[in-house]
């Protein structure tokens, strides 16, 4: 994840902090938010380490689908040691595979298997993208005819 990324996301999740303000939704794509060099990131409790598990079932499905979209929803902000971090668990799929076939390639591997795969329905939240620039991009400007949006929840 670059700078402006960072910058974005720890402002915005401040800003909602102070304001009590929960109901928004932020993702990045997986590449940003997976990176297994990036310590900024924690998905489902690694920071570092086990990154690439999930990176290796991203890939297999995007080998499945090429059309797939996969991105990663912030879960809160953090802070260790004075070092901040932002936290996640779940992806966001938008796919042209039915629910039974994400289902197959997530629940795979036995050491890493999500607690829920779900389609998402519910897009009542606002909900924004932050890009290689640090820009919101809300979620409508993504969906397409074409697809299903699945959530994928590891606990």
């Amino acid at each position: 994840m670059n700078n402006q990324q960072k910058g974005t996301i720890l402002t915005l999740l401040k800003i909602d902090e102070s304001n009590r303000n929960y109901t928004n939704n932020y993702w990045f794509s997986y590449k940003d938010f997976l990176d297994p060099t990036d310590d900024f990131t924690d998905f489902s409790c690694e920071h570092l380490e086990g990154k690439q598990e999930y990176i290796t079932l991203i890939e297999k499905l995007l080998s499945i689908d090429e059309t797939a979209k996969i991105f990663v929803q912030v879960y809160g902000l953090e802070e260790d040691n004075n070092e901040q971090y932002i936290t996640a668990d779940t992806l966001i799929i938008f796919s042209k595979l039915s629910l039974y076939e994400i289902k197959q390639i997530f629940n795979e591997p036995k050491d890493i298997f999500p607690s829920d795969i779900r389609e998402e329905t519910d897009f009542s939240q606002p909900t924004f993208l932050i890009d290689n620039n640090g820009k919101l991009i809300p979620s409508v400007k993504l969906f397409g005819d074409d697809c299903f949006v699945y959530y994928c929840w590891w606990d």
